[in-house]
């Protein structure tokens, strides 16, 4: 008797196993994306454009298509401010995109909406002054089926 229930619990261990190394599947891929940042200064009138950089080995979504702790790449940006320029906190934003006429376009229409304003000062950065390089990417535990789904408070 005690043989089958051994093999019960035995097999039962080996489908938790199986289901939380299927929960740890990779969601995500490395891929090469065109970046451009934006900044502006809080105490200032000065507006920072990089250039459009070609970042390989970024770690991107595989559903979602987009750029995974996108926060690292606007702090990257941030700090070379603060440590080059003395203008005060900095708000950077990072655009990216995987192809090159699409940055191209993002990148003409802020550069024009920067030089047509007469109150703000727009300082081109070049990829010899500052260059985005890929950040590592370390996946949290992700479950099969999601997040846990909340009941509403509603009843029947």
């Amino acid at each position: 008797m005690k043989i089958p229930k051994i093999l019960l619990c035995l097999g039962l261990l080996c489908m938790v196993c199986a289901g939380s190394v299927e929960a740890k599947k990779q969601r995500v891929k490395q891929k090469s994306l065109y970046m451009v940042g934006v900044a502006m200064s809080l105490t200032d009138s000065a507006v920072f454009l990089t250039d459009i950089h070609l970042v390989k080995d970024l770690t991107v979504g595989k559903k979602t298509k987009f750029l995974m702790d996108r926060q690292l790449y606007s702090l990257q940006f941030r700090r070379y401010l603060e440590a080059t320029y003395k203008g005060g906190p900095y708000v950077p934003a990072v655009f990216f995109s995987p192809k090159r006429k699409k940055m191209e376009r993002r990148y003409l229409s802020l550069h024009k909406r920067y030089v047509q304003s007469k109150e703000l000062r727009i300082n081109l950065i070049d990829q010899s002054q500052f260059r985005f390089h890929a950040e590592e990417y370390i996946e949290d535990t992700v479950y099969e089926g999601g997040a846990p789904k909340k009941k509403n408070g509603k009843k029947k």
